[in-house]
């Protein structure tokens, strides 16, 4: 797959929606805009910067407004649910034009025009209707005394703005970006420069500092095309919130320079990077991107090589070079500093990225189905354990995928339940009629009333929904549990290759009680895959990622459930835990959120039974 051509598709096809498009039209066919040359003087915005002003009659004016800083909405303490965040100015809002004085820009009188963006319009760029308060606005046969405009799109708080010369183009920008632009011409034309300098020179000096201008140096010449720099501009709109915008459009606005930023809008800076949503779906694998939304992967992608060169410009680290391979920058983050690999600036993780843990790869490939799998030699400090570092795809009789959907299997390997194919002297029931009888008796028995005929017809609703969507072995209240718990030593749970074998409580403790030894942050979080991997154990985030009309959701899971073989469960335990408390059978994920960002804390090692978990074979020696 070319990943490169369908990264530029899709780059092109998103850097639309990121232009305040202002396509100046007469009613005239055949004319772009219609001119009367008049005398020069003031009212006209000025004339120090021509010899003739002309007025711009009948002129009809269409754009769109974009902005979508990131939100920073809780979550549960299980799975992180990520949504891209939603243009500010689809759902409507106004846009205000004001003409300027050519030469003060200072608002001409009675010069303001105010206008609703519209619903279900036609994009100029495309020639397509679009549904939708989308942020279009439309200005028709309007007459114009200058030029130069000032554009303001409000919606709610957010109110953004851009100067520009309408006879400079027909697509013009409003976003973050010339916000911060508008603050810097208004400084420079103060101190005397021409509109036309100050605009350039403005726009220059904010590309620079934020990361992608020409003159940047973490950013190679041959990709500065405006492709790229239309993703750009949209990962710094949906990174920063508007409060530390105006603290940006007034600290860059004075100088232009770097150096003038405060120490907290630094620090700022890179928190709103931590919250990104971004920064969240990165934390999951490649293979779940690759599963729903190659393309958004593509962008993600492009997103954290952003805001990597906007913090490396930011703070000063420097080229990242031969001379200081595999040195770090602080970034003063709390998830993470920056580590220089191969000649760029990465991520690195700040709980794992100094870590180093000894392990080997490997790979093996099971004899049973051709399947290859990689595999990884952990050092646990004078012992050492070989596992799978991928989740068994073995296609076992009582095994499915993730939410019923082939497509997961070959993410996340296959889902065992090796409950589920015991046999019917573990049951209390195998068929639905039995069912009604058992589930009748225990709803009589478990309240005060005898209305035998009620609570049987509640037991077949229960029923008949059991067998629409299973069987009697879905149906975790229909195991006799003790004699599972009596039987542990003898059920079959194998379902590795031979050579291989399901690791016992044992291998997951030693493992797990050595990497919480390093104290050197959660177990979980050294086993990970996108979080520095010092361990190669490569274990991935469960995640749903979905794309629809360039909406974007993701739902982060933790590392699901583990099956291994069970131990006979302590007596007190049998006694103590409620029904289905049976073994060792699962490993669990714990978490807890702060803010915006969700760490996981460690692995658990449970005695739930699981009807379906994962299986990570460890080699048998």
């Amino acid at each position: 797959m070319n990943y490169s051509k369908m990264a530029m598709q899709f780059v092109c096809k998103m850097a639309m929606p990121l232009a305040l498009m202002f396509a100046a039209c007469s009613t005239d066919e055949g004319n772009a805009i219609s001119k009367v040359e008049t005398t020069p003087g003031t009212q006209m915005g000025g004339s120090s910067e021509e010899p003739n002003v002309i007025a711009y009659e009948n002129i009809s004016l269409r754009g769109r407004a974009y902005y979508a800083p990131a939100g920073n909405e809780a979550g549960s303490s299980e799975y992180v649910s990520v949504s891209v965040p939603t243009n500010v100015f689809f759902d409507g809002g106004r846009i205000i034009l004001t003409e300027l004085d050519t030469v003060t820009l200072e608002p001409l009188d009675d010069s303001t025009i105010t206008e609703s963006f519209k619903g279900d319009v036609i994009d100029p760029l495309t020639g397509e209707r679009v549904p939708g308060d989308d942020g279009m606005a439309s200005f028709d046969s309007v007459s114009l005394r200058s030029p130069i405009v000032l554009l303001e799109a409000v919606s709610g708080e957010v109110s953004l703005s851009a100067i520009v010369d309408i006879r400079d183009a027909n697509t013009f920008v409003i976003d973050g970006l010339s916000h911060l632009a508008t603050y810097r011409i208004r400084k420079l034309a103060e101190s005397g420069m021409s509109f036309v300098a100050a605009k350039a020179r403005a726009e220059t000096e904010i590309a620079n500092a934020l990361g992608f201008g020409s003159q940047n140096p973490f950013v190679e010449e041959s990709l500065m095309n405006s492709s790229n720099v239309a993703v750009w501009r949209k990962a710094f709109n949906e990174l920063v919130p508007f409060n530390l915008l105006q603290h940006l459009k007034e600290e860059l606005g004075e100088s232009g320079l770097l150096a003038d930023l405060s120490e907290d809008t630094k620090k700022s800076l890179t928190e709103a990077v931590e919250k990104s949503h971004y920064w969240r779906l990165l934390s999951t694998s490649r293979k779940a991107f690759e599963m729903w939304d190659e393309d958004f992967y593509q962008e993600c992608m492009q997103f954290k090589a952003y805001y990597v060169n906007l913090l490396a410009s930011v703070f000063g680290v420097g080229q990242c070079s031969s001379e200081n391979e595999g040195t770090f920058a602080d970034v003063q983050g709390d998830l993470f500093e920056l580590k220089c690999v191969s000649g760029s600036w990465e991520f690195a993780y700040r709980k794992t990225s100094r870590l180093n843990i000894a392990h080997t790869f490997g790979t093996m490939v099971d004899s049973r189905d051709g399947e290859e799998y990689k595999t990884v030699t952990i050092d646990l400090g004078g012992t050492s354990q070989t596992w799978m570092a991928e989740n068994l795809r073995y296609a076992a009789e009582y095994s499915s995928c993730f939410r019923d959907d082939s497509s997961y299997c070959s993410v996340y390997g296959r889902l065992y339940s090796p409950l589920y194919g015991l046999d019917s002297s573990y049951r209390k029931y195998t068929t639905k009629e039995s069912c009604v009888d058992v589930k009748t008796l225990e709803y009589l028995n478990g309240i005060s009333s005898d209305d035998t005929l009620y609570w049987r017809g509640r037991a077949e609703e229960d029923c008949d929904e059991l067998y629409e969507y299973g069987d009697y072995r879905d149906d975790g209240d229909n195991m006799l549990w003790d004699k599972v718990i009596d039987s542990l030593e003898t059920i079959n749970f194998e379902v590795c290759p031979e050579g291989w074998r399901m690791p016992k409580y044992e291998d997951w403790n030693a493992l797990l009680s050595y990497l919480d030894g390093l104290g050197q942050g959660p177990a979980l979080t050294l086993l990970l895959a996108n979080y520095g991997n010092p361990t190669g154990f490569g274990l991935d985030l469960l995640a749903d990622i979905r794309g629809e009309k360039g909406n974007y959701r993701a739902i982060v899971r933790g590392v699901g459930m583990y099956q291994f073989e069970p131990v006979v469960t302590p007596e007190e335990i049998r006694e103590n835990a409620a029904g289905d408390v049976v073994g060792a059978l699962a490993t669990q994920t714990s978490s807890r959120r702060n803010g915006a960002n969700m760490y996981f804390e460690a692995l658990v090692l449970g005695y739930d039974l699981p009807g379906y978990g994962f299986v990570r074979c460890i080699k048998d020696e």
